[in-house]
């Protein structure tokens, strides 16, 4: 495209119009800075320097670790749970037997119709509810309210009354020698005679029996096939009867006692027996024991 000289004159003058503006700018800006003066500038003096703190024992910062920046009045400390009252249900706790697996149970005696029964958690006895199976009581649930059923004291002494032992010659120094019941008497190694009063008296004092031993399910191959004694209180009837710790009973005149509620029933019928056989297990060896029970 060709430009004619006409236009190329316009062209030219407004390119020198340009320039002529942008040179005049520059040189304005240029003496504005010039003549302004430059702004004051004031300085805040240097702080002082910093003093060193002595140093100081562990105990001057005693304060800072006592001092609970986020609350400024500690709350006072809980006060613990008041524990259960006694029930006023009329129960009497004879015996328990508490296991890690969850299958505890206890022997009550409902105190209005004088019957004893073996009771597990949430069963019912007396209108009570068992909520928890311990050591030395039971926590009944009555209508909603926690109490506490302690376990019988025996009355009187620790132990079963026992007649006087018959006099018998020194022992020799350091030799230890049982305690003599005349009432009871070791035929052989397993076979025993024992007089119905000692049988009667025993089972009249339950309270006291049960403190005597103590008997957890023995469970093999995720069954159970008896109980195991513990816990034989050293010239207790358990001890005098030939019983050891460890002896897993597993039935008595033939009857299994791998169910507790059918053992504890076995044994208020021991009452009325004449001859007792009970077969047991003694460090993986079965065995079985013979009791005579005269008059």
């Amino acid at each position: 495209m060709k430009i004619s000289p006409r236009h190329l004159v316009w062209v030219n003058l407004l390119l020198l119009a340009l320039v002529a503006y942008w040179g005049a700018a520059t040189v304005s800006t240029a003496i504005a800075a010039k003549l302004t003066p430059p702004p004051e500038v004031h300085l805040n003096p240097p702080p002082a320097p910093i003093k060193v703190e002595p140093h100081r024992p562990s105990s001057f910062y005693a304060s800072i670790s006592n001092r609970d920046i986020f609350n400024s009045v500690k709350p006072e400390p809980e006060k613990p749970p008041a524990p259960p009252p006694p029930t006023e249900c009329k129960l009497k706790l004879w015996g328990v037997s508490v296991n890690i697996n969850g299958a505890s149970y206890s022997v009550i005696e409902d105190l209005v119709t004088h019957k004893q029964d073996l009771f597990r958690v949430n069963e019912k006895a007396g209108g009570c509810t068992i909520k928890a199976v311990e050591w030395d009581r039971v926590i009944l649930d009555r209508g909603g309210q926690d109490e506490i059923l302690e376990l019988a004291q025996p009355a009187g002494g620790t132990g079963i009354p026992r007649p006087a032992p018959a006099v018998a010659a020194a022992p020799a120094p350091g030799e230890q020698v049982a305690a003599v019941n005349p009432h009871i008497q070791q035929l052989n190694e397993n076979e025993y005679k024992i007089d119905r009063s000692e049988v009667d008296q025993a089972l009249d004092n339950m309270n006291q029996l049960f403190t005597q031993v103590r008997a957890v399910p023995h469970f093999e191959g995720g069954k159970s096939t008896g109980f195991r004694l513990f816990a034989i209180r050293q010239n207790s009837i358990f001890d005098q009867i030939g019983l050891r710790n460890g002896d897993i009973i597993q039935s008595i005149n033939g009857t299994d006692i791998s169910d507790p509620s059918r053992a504890l029933a076995l044994f208020q019928e021991l009452r009325n027996q004449r001859d007792i056989t009970v077969n047991y297990t003694r460090n993986k060896d079965t065995k079985t024991m013979q009791y005579h029970i005269g008059q």
